[in-house]
């Protein structure tokens, strides 16, 4: 599952995303890597050194950050999010690409590029190859979802077709069918409206709406992937831009709440499927802002509080117990 969002605020800022939906914990965190930072390239084996600083949520496997979602220090932020059915990799190495394992993907566009149009001038070179990162951790099946301070975004989703790259002029996106295909169903949706329509005549007798909301009549409401999909671009056509940081960090969590999972909605393989967390990054600012499942207040990590220069990771504590403010 999961969903992801954009939002620009008047005052200048870039907000992006996503819902966590998933049924376990994946020993999850926030997690900052320095610049210069070694890891090992899971294809080649060969190491590899971060251009930029890194912030997102991740698990650290084997002293390897595998992020979920992040940003680096010039705004430009990634996240994976489940792509099943369509997900494909490769078997082996393709000879002439760089060939890059998808656990690797996030790290590799966040510790090299500032901007998506540097990421488009290196994407079509990339191979995508089905090597874990250890045998205990399966492949994942994922598209990604890339956008930076200036408000461009794109999806990169690998079939069994090609390495597809699309533009993303509505700032969102969920999951399974393809993204184009979720672009061509948004126009079964033209008519859904915030304003409530006006009192009509039918012979002596007027009708009125029974309350308001009758606009949004025929707005999909399940937790799938396409339901999931046309709310968040719904709720995003119709608020583009919030008055300051403040409004739109708290505007952006609201949206995401709107296609979040609560226990006992989705069951995948017996176990609830819920909104494990929802994160928010300001890419201007570096802070990294996140609620959990069991804390829906706002966390907050700033990279530029760190030291961006250190030589390990630096794990934060990942708050998931609920924290109530007392007034008296």
């Amino acid at each position: 599952m999961c969903t992801a969002l954009t939002l620009k605020t008047k005052d200048g800022y870039n907000l992006f995303g996503r819902n966590m939906d998933l049924s376990y914990s994946f020993n999850q965190a926030v997690t900052l890597v320095p610049r210069n930072y070694e890891y090992r390239d899971r294809v080649t084996s060969n190491m590899k050194k971060t251009k930029y600083a890194i912030i997102g949520m991740a698990s650290v496997i084997d002293d390897y950050p595998a992020f979920a979602d992040a940003m680096n220090e010039k705004g430009l932020g990634c996240a994976g999010l489940n792509f099943p059915g369509y997900s494909y990799l490769e078997d082996k190495e393709v000879p002439g690409k760089n060939n890059l394992a998808p656990y690797d993907l996030i790290i590799w566009i966040l510790s090299n590029f500032e901007t998506v149009d540097d990421v488009l001038k290196e994407i079509g070179n990339i191979e995508l190859v089905a090597v874990p990162i250890n045998e205990k951790t399966p492949l994942p099946t994922l598209h990604w979802i890339v956008a930076d301070a200036n408000g461009k975004s794109i999806v990169i989703e690998k079939t069994k077709e090609s390495l597809k790259i699309h533009e993303n002029p509505i700032g969102v996106m969920t999951n399974s069918p393809t993204f184009d295909w979720h672009l061509t169903n948004l126009n079964e949706y033209m008519k859904t409206t915030p304003i409530q329509p006006e009192p009509v005549k039918w012979g002596e007798k007027e009708l009125r709406p029974l309350g308001v909301g009758l606009g949004t009549n025929g707005l999909p409401g399940g937790c799938s992937g396409v339901d999931r999909f046309v709310r968040i671009a719904y709720l995003k056509s119709t608020l583009s831009e919030t008055e300051d940081l403040n409004t739109g960090i708290s505007q952006f969590f609201h949206m995401l709440n709107n296609v979040a999972m609560p226990r006992g909605a989705v069951k995948a393989d017996d176990l609830d499927d819920i909104t494990l967390y929802t994160s928010c990054m300001c890419q201007q600012k570096g802070i990294y802002y996140y609620s959990t499942y069991n804390n829906n207040g706002i966390s907050a990590v700033d990279m530029n509080k760190e030291d961006l220069d250190a030589k390990e990771i630096k794990r934060f504590e990942y708050l998931d117990k609920l924290h109530i403010t007392y007034q008296n």
